[in-house]
């Protein structure tokens, strides 16, 4: 059960960033073929004030929750949010709190991760309203998709986070089929 819904908001984040090749990076998320699995996260969510220790936990948690190692990633996570405000180690604890199956830390750190400027994260966003039907708020997850909807219509199809959106459009609307 747990796969069949991490799974979605994983290739959500993963899948569209890997298909661009020109390395800009995509909600968050930026893959280079250097890194052992091709996932290196970057500060898309905005100044974060990153330090290189900081950047290489974040690289080892996203791989870790790639490879579905919840545990550990939870625990590494841990004592990077202790040191850094950082919303991109916010989302990326709300992925192992889905993974683990513990929806209401999963929503609280969501919450955290979402803004960035006026528009929410589409990632975070996503992830919300998984954990959200997690908790049986099947309304509260369709109040989100609208939000992204609304986000995917003033965006279009030329800003850069159309991507992100139609992913995460996409993966609200199977978790809520």
């Amino acid at each position: 059960m747990r796969l069949t819904v991490l799974l979605p908001l994983l290739c959500a984040v993963a899948a569209p960033a890997y298909a661009q090749q020109n390395g800009t990076g995509i909600s968050g998320i930026h893959f280079n073929t250097a890194s052992p699995m091709g996932v290196t996260p970057i500060t898309g969510f905005g100044p974060d004030n990153f330090r290189s220790s900081r950047s290489t936990s974040l690289q080892q948690a996203q791989q870790l929750i790639a490879s579905g190692d919840y545990v550990q990633a939870d625990s590494l996570l841990a004592t990077v949010i202790g040191e850094t405000p950082s919303r991109q180690a916010r989302f990326l604890k709300g992925m192992t709190k889905l993974g683990l199956g513990d929806a209401v830390a999963a929503r609280r750190y969501f919450e955290q991760s979402l803004y960035r400027g006026r528009n929410g994260h589409p990632g975070a966003m996503s992830g919300l309203a998984i954990a959200e039907i997690r908790l049986g708020n099947a309304d509260a997850a369709r109040d989100i998709l609208h939000k992204l909807q609304y986000q995917q219509e003033k965006c279009g199809h030329s800003c850069d986070r159309a991507g992100a959106l139609k992913q995460a459009v996409g993966v609200v609307e199977k978790a809520l089929a």
